[in-house]
């Protein structure tokens, strides 16, 4: 039995000593007691409360015991649980890093093959510019031996003038274009003539007297220009009236072909 269970017993055997004793004054406001039975029932009252005093400072000691124990187990808790927190951060941030790293890599191998993408075009590009650039050298040296070559290759820089000035254009800038009039220098085929029959113009200028050439103080040097092209139909249209068998005829490109 508990203390206060106890002591509530006593209690109540201290109140049914009190309804049962006999009345001294007839009115029951006085009453006749049984001395040792109540002093009995006071000590026992007395012990009774001494041990719930007891029973409460052990009741208030374990609870504080048990609150330090439950706050120890928190701190624990928390202990462990910041411990494994920083873990998996540390965790975390390791993955994060090794992720990046293999982002990395694969930017970085990314980049050196289209490095060598570019390089490997760039080498093609410019081995096919070089290419261009020598057939357009050797169409330009076909064009020198032509009788037109004037012609030509002024067709050929005011086709670049004008592929320049667009690109200006499209820049917003007009830029002078850096192609500059080039006299280019004829040279004529005497073979072509030779086989032909055909004797060119400046082997037909009439000798000038030599005291015209004493008086004239400065010498002036004779510019020749030939037609070649009018020369040649002037004989076709000679030939085809007089009947007479057409030579063959010879052109640049026949002559290189068969050579």
């Amino acid at each position: 039995m508990s203390a206060q269970d106890r002591t509530e017993e006593i209690l109540r055997q201290m109140h049914i000593l009190l309804a049962g004793s006999e009345s001294y004054d007839g009115i029951g406001s006085k009453i006749i007691l049984d001395k040792k039975r109540m002093l009995e029932l006071l000590a026992e009252l007395n012990k009774a409360i001494y041990a719930m005093m007891d029973e409460y400072e052990l009741t208030t000691q374990g609870k504080d015991r048990a609150r330090r124990e439950a706050a120890k187990i928190g701190e624990d808790i928390l202990k462990d649980a910041s411990g494994k927190a920083e873990d998996v951060y540390a965790a975390s941030v390791m993955y994060t890093n090794e992720a990046l790293r293999h982002v990395q890599e694969i930017m970085q191998r990314a980049t050196d093959a289209m490095q060598e993408i570019y390089k490997d075009a760039n080498e093609k590009l410019q081995k096919e510019k070089d290419i261009v650039r020598r057939d357009q050298s050797d169409l330009k040296g076909h064009l020198q031996n032509l009788a037109d070559t004037d012609k030509y290759l002024n067709l050929i820089e005011d086709r670049n003038r004008e592929i320049e000035k667009e690109r200006a254009k499209e820049k917003g800038e007009m830029e002078p274009s850096p192609y500059t009039a080039v006299k280019p220098e004829i040279r004529i085929n005497q073979e072509y003539f030779e086989k032909a029959g055909i004797v060119p113009e400046n082997e037909q200028v009439e000798e000038i007297p030599e005291d015209t050439r004493e008086e004239s103080t400065p010498k002036a040097e004779v510019n020749v220009n030939v037609n070649l092209d009018a020369e040649y139909f002037h004989w076709k249209e000679g030939e085809e009236h007089s009947g007479e068998k057409k030579p063959e005829k010879h052109s640049f490109f026949s002559r290189h072909h068969k050579d």
